[in-house]
């Protein structure tokens, strides 16, 4: 190192590199042909830039584990670099304990979605119902948008829309407005800049009008000159106007056969929609139809799903994350998030049996439990998940690990009403909606006032049986809490009420039967020194998810929406 080089305070806290530099002065003659990292056994290679031969850099991800330590300053991310005859190499480490989803969302804070079509067509409501907004969005009024200016809603922060409308016949103005718009996005180089989908929004027509504009039939043949690797997603709205006209059709007709009717709806939508799309655009365009009504809600989420499948593919693993984090419509894609974020670092050093070194296991569970809620993503102002004391709560009777669990009597299920048919899945969405009515129904119990970290999370980590078994199961119950919060309050704001309801609920519902499993598999595991820490975790979250296509039957049951306003002290 040359005198440079900046003065690193010692630590015992394990730094992991991320990213390795290697930068020429500019006044520099001489070319890098070649550079590697060797770390004992471990060799990287460190890559030509977009100058060949000046710079080279690489990323890691994973970071390279377990090096400088007792050398750097634990605090999140820092740069350190040395100067050596005109050329610098900047090393990039990052600390062990901080979050994955910091990671992401610094890097990519909001999901940017364009939205193209007409006024009328449901673009506002389509938004709202996506990402969840409580409210008629004042801000984003169709037919006065402007592309360039970026809507972003207070209650929701991971996505922000730029709106354009339809492209009509002659408004050769508006069309090259967009076109000007998406060429500079695609020209920015942070990705949190770029334009990360394309939602074309287009009524499905039913009254003889023809399906595109001239301007839209334009944009849909030159979509890959104009868009590039963006994806672009042909949006038909108001599926439930068309399957009502089919209804009433087939009601008046005297020939209501349900087998008939499905066949109807899909012949008049290949006929209406499909078809003509395919003769503009061939067959490789993704698309599909949506409803705002509840009874379609399947439909938000297979767009969800479609974009976020396609911004993976072809744009960046990051921004299909966000995605998955700003929207609120499908619990699967958050459950699925959650897993992917924590098989990222965390988990994974867990299923390693790493000693995260220097820390406490609070330190530990306050990263985890960070990931976790960034992934949910809630309404929460005045940050109840946050808190100490909802941590509290979650790490209730997990002192308790290493005494035997008392076995868990057989689930009682509440009588159904036939006037309310429930059609669920899962075991651990059935004990759910029980426990949740339960409390509904009576006086809610209250929780101790002054909630706090049990002193357990106070030691220091070490990898052991019993502080394997505690970490494990925070991941399973907060994952599953989370879940019910879900059901409880989809729009929110959080209250402390409704965090309380759900905490309650799971651990009436199913948390003891979650704990014995997790003593059972640590109890093995450490005995015979075989066992898989990510991969329980990841099967006991996926045994007690609620399925997306539960959560609308489920909230179905409780007796009008839970009050999110409703609020007491911890």
């Amino acid at each position: 190192m040359s005198k440079n080089t900046p003065t690193i305070a010692a630590s015992s806290v394990p730094l992991c590199i991320s990213s390795i530099d290697i930068r020429l002065d500019d006044t520099s003659k001489k070319k890098v042909d070649f550079a590697e990292l060797k770390l004992d056994s471990q060799r990287r290679k460190i890559h030509h830039s977009s100058e060949p031969g000046k710079n080279l850099s690489a990323k890691f991800d994973p970071a390279i584990k377990d090096i400088l330590a007792e050398t750097v300053d634990p605090s999140g991310q820092r740069e350190y670099s040395t100067v050596q005859r005109k050329m610098t190499v900047a090393i990039t480490t990052i600390s062990q304990s901080q979050s994955t989803s910091r990671d992401i969302l610094e890097n990519c804070p909001r999901f940017r979605l364009l939205v193209i079509g007409n006024t009328g067509v449901g673009k506002s409501t389509l938004i709202r119902q996506a990402f969840k907004l409580n409210e008629h969005v004042a801000d984003y009024e169709c037919g006065k948008a402007n592309i360039n200016e970026e809507f972003t809603a207070p209650e929701n922060e991971r996505f922000v829309v730029h709106d354009s409308q339809g492209f009509e016949a002659g408004d050769s103005e508006n069309f090259a407005i967009a076109k000007d718009f998406i060429k500079r996005r695609r020209n920015m180089l942070a990705l949190q800049d770029k334009i990360h989908a394309v939602w074309l929004c287009i009524s499905i027509p039913l009254a003889n009008e023809a399906l595109f504009e001239d301007g839209i039939e334009e944009f849909i043949k030159l979509r890959k000159e104009i868009l590039g690797d963006i994806p672009i997603i042909v949006v038909f709205t108001k599926y439930d106007t068309l399957v009502n006209d089919l209804e009433l059709e087939a009601r008046m007709s005297g020939e209501h056969d349900e087998t008939a009717l499905e066949a109807r709806k899909v012949d008049k939508l290949n006929e209406l929609c499909i078809q003509p799309l395919k003769e503009v655009a061939g067959s490789d365009i993704l698309h599909t139809t949506v409803s705002m009504d509840e009874e379609y809600e399947s439909t938000i989420r297979r767009l969800i799903d479609l974009t976020t499948t396609s911004v993976e593919e072809f744009v960046a693993s990051e921004a299909a994350l966000v995605m998955m984090i700003a929207q609120r419509a499908d619990i699967g894609l958050k459950v699925k998030a959650s897993l992917i974020i924590g098989n990222r670092r965390y988990w994974r050093g867990l299923a390693a049996n790493v000693n995260f070194k220097g820390f406490t296991m609070s330190d530990c569970l306050s990263v985890i439990h960070k990931d976790v809620i960034d992934v949910w993503n809630f309404n929460d102002p005045h940050c109840h998940l946050a808190s100490d004391q909802f941590k509290g709560l979650i790490l209730k009777d997990l002192d308790k690990a290493d005494e035997p669990m008392p076995k868990v009597p057989d689930m009682v299920d509440l009588p159904w009403t036939a006037a309310q048919p429930l059609n669920i899945s899962s075991e651990f969405g059935l004990a759910t909606i029980t426990a949740i009515l339960t409390l509904l129904a009576g006086a809610f119990p209250p929780i101790a006032a002054g909630v706090a970290l049990v002193e357990c999370a106070r030691d220091a980590y070490q990898h052991t049986k019993i502080v394997l078994q505690r970490i494990m199961t925070y991941i399973v119950d907060l994952t599953c809490v989370m879940q019910i919060l879900f059901l409880l309050a989809p729009t929110g704001p959080i209250s402390r009420h409704v965090v309380k309801i759900a905490t309650k609920a799971y651990e009436e519902a199913c948390k003891n039967k979650v704990h014995l499993a997790i003593q059972s598999y640590c109890v093995s595991a450490m005995s015979t020194g075989e066992g898989d820490a990510l991969e329980t975790i990841v099967r006991m979250i996926k045994d007690h998810s609620i399925q997306a296509d539960e959560v609308q039957g489920l909230r179905a049951r409780m007796e009008g929406p839970v009050d999110s306003k409703a609020d007491e002290e911890w």
